[in-house]
């Protein structure tokens, strides 16, 4: 860990630190959320209706019949054979329809994974960005690595904003009182207190430029903070 910064410029980086974790905590519950949607979808096969084809050659068939009993004078028979026809022909017409709404049921639902898939595919970009950033910040700031994770960076820096410790050197260092805190059990789970603000699919553009505009933030302060450095040299 570089001695040389101070409290505050330590608090700056893990305020940077924090904020991302969180939005990677909140972004891991909107994915979870829609797990469902993370597969390919797979557009449904083209819609043929074999049994209704079976139906229109049965009918036919009775139809040739119906009509050559009808010529050969054999009266009760082409009465019956009319009767079935008929009936065959309904029940063709309702078995078609019935195909063809099952299909368009199959392809609504379709539609509208491919359409939330789409949104939720939006995350990855930002996810990816949150993550490659942090891991820089991370580097930067030389926190140690068994506390680079959400509670534990919260809980640092909670601390030291709030004056329960005022170093981050030493015996008397935030890391001591993390540690202590710790094994009291005193440690809150954040992942728990934070959720995920995204109650339907059509909001998460909107939640991928709200994070993108924390990445661009935090990347030009420490564009800001690296060129004075710079300059102090």
């Amino acid at each position: 860990m570089d001695e040389k910064k101070s409290v505050e410029e330590y608090m700056a980086e893990l305020k940077d630190i924090v904020m991302l974790e969180t939005s990677l905590c909140r972004q891991e519950k909107t994915l979870k959320a829609y797990a469902d949607y993370t597969y390919v979808p797979q557009a449904p096969p083209q819609y043929r209706n074999r049994a209704s084809l079976g139906m229109i050659s049965l009918s036919v068939t009775w139809v040739l019949f119906d009509i050559f009993a009808y010529f050969m004078k054999y009266t009760k028979v082409s009465v019956g054979a009319s009767i079935f026809t008929a009936a065959l022909i309904i029940f063709f017409i309702a078995l078609q329809r019935r195909g063809i709404k099952a299909n368009q049921k199959l392809l609504a639902e379709y539609e509208e994974y491919s359409r939330t898939y789409e949104l939720v595919k939006l995350l990855e970009e930002p996810n990816r960005r949150a993550r490659r950033i942090l891991e820089s910040l991370y580097a930067k700031s030389a926190v140690y690595e068994r506390y680079r994770n959400l509670n534990a960076v919260c809980a640092i820096y909670d601390y030291l904003e709030s004056g329960r410790a005022s170093d981050i050197y030493g015996s008397e260092s935030v890391y001591r009182l993390y540690d202590k805190e710790m094994q009291k059990g005193n440690i809150p789970d954040k992942s728990r207190e934070i959720e995920s603000n995204i109650t339907s699919a059509e909001q998460i553009p909107e939640y991928c430029r709200e994070i993108e505009c924390l990445i661009d933030d935090i990347e030009k302060r420490n564009q800001i903070i690296k060129q004075e450095g710079k300059d102090n040299v």
